[in-house]
């Protein structure tokens, strides 16, 4: 064999080898991108099988909410941004039944199930950085918002997306429960309907002080009730007082008949979208 047919075989190896570890390098490459977008994307399978073992016996099968977990279909879960949504998973919740999965379930285990409860929440899958997700920013639902934490004190009595009062009823989900012209008849004539469970009582004291509050507990001896601005609970004995009355109407004072027609439109705003 020539010197120069030596040469040539020796440059056609070359060459056939750089080829192919081009090659190489390529698939590995697609092959860690792979593993990058799985990583990424939603792993709603994944994410099912992870619910299903670890979450829905708190939260329930489809999300609605069981006695030890909250509803994740709800307008607060909808609300949280997807890191929100994984801060949550991550750290649990103080103060709540909510416990942290850090430590757990890794860091894609839960990714894959905030994704899975995107999808129970009828939204695309979960995307960081989405900036679709959180609060609303119309206008009006913003100035309604200001109002009902604001000069309107709503959030006395009421609460939403775990923030407020508990003299009256929670109001998450109220903009699903309620048509426009139920809600406007609601908070026009709050004593029309009172929700079960939120009854209230006075209690006249032998000094002829008559207190009123939301009705809590009864025995035959003592009677307790939650003071109007929800920061008490008060233990009367019915047998130091003079006496102990069921109310007809609601605790709910005349708040929106008084706004403006502007003001009570930014606040139905804001209770339309919960």
């Amino acid at each position: 064999m020539s010197t120069m047919t030596k040469q040539i075989g020796e440059n056609l190896k070359s060459s056939f080898t750089v080829l192919l570890t081009r090659c190489i390098k390529g698939v590995t490459a697609i092959l860690i991108l792979s593993a990058l977008s799985a990583g990424s994307l939603a792993g709603v399978g994944e994410g099912q099988e992870l619910y299903n073992a670890y979450c829905q016996i708190c939260h329930g099968v489809l999300g609605e909410g069981q006695t030890m977990g909250k509803p994740l279909t709800d307008a607060p879960a909808n609300r949280l941004a997807d890191q929100e949504l994984i801060d949550v998973i991550t750290d649990g919740r103080a103060g709540t039944g909510m416990a942290a999965w850090e430590g757990s379930l890794s860091e894609i285990e839960i990714f894959d199930i905030a994704s899975y409860i995107r999808n129970l929440q009828g939204r695309p899958a979960l995307v960081l950085g989405d900036n679709d997700s959180g609060p609303s920013d119309d206008p009006n639902v913003i100035a309604g918002e200001m109002l009902f934490n604001g000069s309107a004190d709503c959030a006395t009595c009421h609460s939403y997306d775990e923030k407020g009062g508990s003299v009256g009823p929670s109001l998450d989900g109220l903009g699903s429960r309620l048509g426009d012209d139920a809600l406007r008849q609601a908070l026009m004539n709050p004593s029309a309907s009172i929700v079960s469970g939120y009854g209230a009582k006075e209690v006249e004291q032998e000094d002829g002080t008559v207190v009123r509050g939301r009705f809590r507990n009864d025995s035959e001896l003592a009677v307790q009730i939650q003071s109007e601005d929800g920061r008490r609970w008060v233990t009367y004995f019915k047998e130091r007082v003079t006496a102990v009355r069921d109310l007809d109407e609601s605790l709910m004072p005349d708040t929106f008949a008084n706004l403006s027609v502007s003001e009570q439109e930014k606040l139905l705003a804001f209770l339309s979208s919960l």
